[in-house]
């Protein structure tokens, strides 16, 4: 039984590293199992005895992603904590390629939708106990608008290869969210 476990992690670890290859010149829209197999060195039943088509495997990586990563998000919200921040984006800068892969054009575009309603329910409780007074409508309405250019400051960051060093990148962004809320004194 160990070796069939051993196997079928080889499997589909060699599937994973293959379509991230694939990844980094086309869209996981235009990538084929016959592609995937080859790249892979696999048959297509192989392929078959774990996924029905590579949208599964790229998913299987997301979910790789979201485990690892995102309980450094947690903390950081949870004790407001820079620090925290700075973890999680060593861990996305720790594993620079893939993370670009992920959030970038090759990338399924609904993980980063996911990861963008991940992380909202902890922002907005957060902003409303920092500022009971605000509407959650005004603060969801900056959380749609903060979210992607937080999005895009991460990919150039990670895209330059870290060119700011993750402590102070982290804390840059710890002030854009904290800040973000006095654009709503201007709703009313």
């Amino acid at each position: 039984m160990a070796n069939t476990d051993a196997r079928v992690r080889y499997t589909k670890a060699i599937l994973k590293e293959s379509l991230l290859e694939i990844l980094k010149t086309k869209p996981i829209a235009k990538v084929t199992i016959k592609e995937l197999c080859e790249a892979a060195q696999l048959n297509r039943g192989t392929f078959y005895l774990h996924y029905y088509e590579p949208n599964d495997v790229l998913k299987e990586i997301e979910e790789d992603f979201v485990r690892e990563k995102m309980s450094f998000m947690t903390h950081y919200l949870e004790d407001d904590n820079p620090d925290q921040l700075a973890k999680l984006f060593e861990a996305v800068m720790s594993n620079r390629e893939l993370s670009l892969i992920l959030f970038g054009h090759n990338g399924a575009p609904q993980f980063t939708e996911r990861i963008k309603a991940l992380v909202r329910d902890g922002v907005l409780r957060e902003w409303q106990k920092e500022f009971p007074r605000y509407r959650k409508a005004d603060l969801e309405f900056i959380y749609e608008f903060v979210f992607p250019g937080a999005m895009n400051l991460i990919l150039n960051w990670l895209a330059d290869s870290g060119s700011l060093p993750v402590s102070e990148f982290a804390h840059r962004l710890d002030l854009l969210g904290h800040y973000c809320h006095l654009a709503i004194r201007e709703f009313r």
